[in-house]
């Protein structure tokens, strides 16, 4: 499990700062923008520097990786269906995620960097629903399998 979530918050880190450089250099070479950055102001009002409000930013990255991959242990839990596995994983990676997005990027002030933030999420979900899927569907195989040998016997 923590290797889960370290992991998780490895790649968030990595891709997020990715993303970050990409969306700066893209706006710079296309408007001429030197002095873009993809973090909003008032994110950045927070720290008592730029340089000291990106890095945080990149941890929250991290942090919301974290929780999308230390949450995944729902989908192991066997006595709920598939539906309340995937209504409870978001409703716990949601109580990470919203606070981030609308306290702290507070990107509600931004429609563009919100709605392309959401359809993140919505992506990140559907693939953990599909995840979700193929572990509980190995699950059930492998049931059917011991349930065949009992049988069997």
């Amino acid at each position: 499990m923590l290797k889960r979530i370290y992991s998780g918050f490895a790649n968030s880190v990595v891709c997020g700062l990715l993303v970050n450089i990409l969306i700066n250099v893209a706006v710079v070479l296309i408007t001429g923008d030197k002095e873009f950055c993809a973090v909003a102001p008032e994110y950045i009002e927070l720290f008592p520097s730029a340089s000291i409000a990106i890095l945080v930013n990149i941890l929250l990255y991290g942090l919301i990786g974290a929780a999308f991959s230390g949450m995944t242990f729902i989908y192991e839990q066997d006595r709920i269906g598939f539906v309340a596995q995937n209504m409870i994983y978001f409703v716990l990676t949601a109580l990470v995620w919203i606070p981030i997005v609308m306290l702290i990027w507070q990107l509600q002030k931004y429609s563009e960097a919100l709605w392309s933030t959401v359809a993140g999420f919505a992506f990140t979900y559907l693939i953990m629903s599909i995840v979700g899927y193929r572990i509980t569907k190995r699950q059930v195989e492998e049931i059917n399998v011991m349930l065949d040998k009992s049988n069997l016997k």
